[in-house]
């Protein structure tokens, strides 16, 4: 299977593997996205930049080999704005997977996001994955029209509680054929 780089680079930013010295400052910047909580009805995870770098944030069966989790830093001025987690080869072989990326607040409407996922589709292609996929809460209509901007619009499945309200939530898993 091959992997994403563990370097690569947009026009103006620099996404690279995590380093282990990294970790008190990419976990804070992970915290600062704990708003999302809100619409995934989850909870804050304070070990989970560190969890990701020992172990990785793994699918049922999943290995680390084909985990990575990348820091993104614009050029210029040199600072750390964001965090990529992916994982290749999950639910099928084939498949490219999005954990979890997220962009520092206070860079938000700059459209980093947006070029770091067109890179990234443009870097997986050539490496025969059929698919990208990303999994976002539903009540995260930011998130939602993000992604369904870079082509990532075909719902495969809807997971979460069955009905709405307010203190119900669901993720839906989208994806992109490539």
């Amino acid at each position: 299977m091959k992997l994403i780089p563990s370097k690569w680079e947009t026009k103006r930013l620099i996404v690279v593997d995590l380093e282990e010295e990294e970790i008190y400052h990419v976990q804070a910047l992970y915290e600062k996205g704990s708003y999302i909580h809100q619409w995934d009805g989850g909870t804050l995870d304070e070990g989970f930049v560190k969890r990701c770098f020992m172990e990785g944030d793994l699918p049922p069966g999943g290995t680390k080999e084909n985990f990575r989790i990348q820091v993104i830093r614009m050029k210029e001025p040199d600072c750390l704005v964001g965090l990529l987690v992916s994982y290749h080869g999950y639910p099928v072989p084939d498949s490219f997977y999005i954990n979890y990326l997220s962009i520092d607040p206070d860079h938000h409407k700059k459209g980093l996001g947006q070029e770091v996922v067109e890179a990234l589709l443009d870097i997986v292609k050539p490496h025969h994955y059929q698919e990208v996929r990303a999994n976002v809460a539903m009540k995260n209509w930011g998130a939602l029209r993000f992604w369904s901007k870079l082509g990532l619009n075909t719902i495969n499945g809807i997971y979460g509680d069955p009905v709405h309200g307010e203190d119900s939530f669901a993720d839906v898993e989208l994806m992109k054929r490539l």
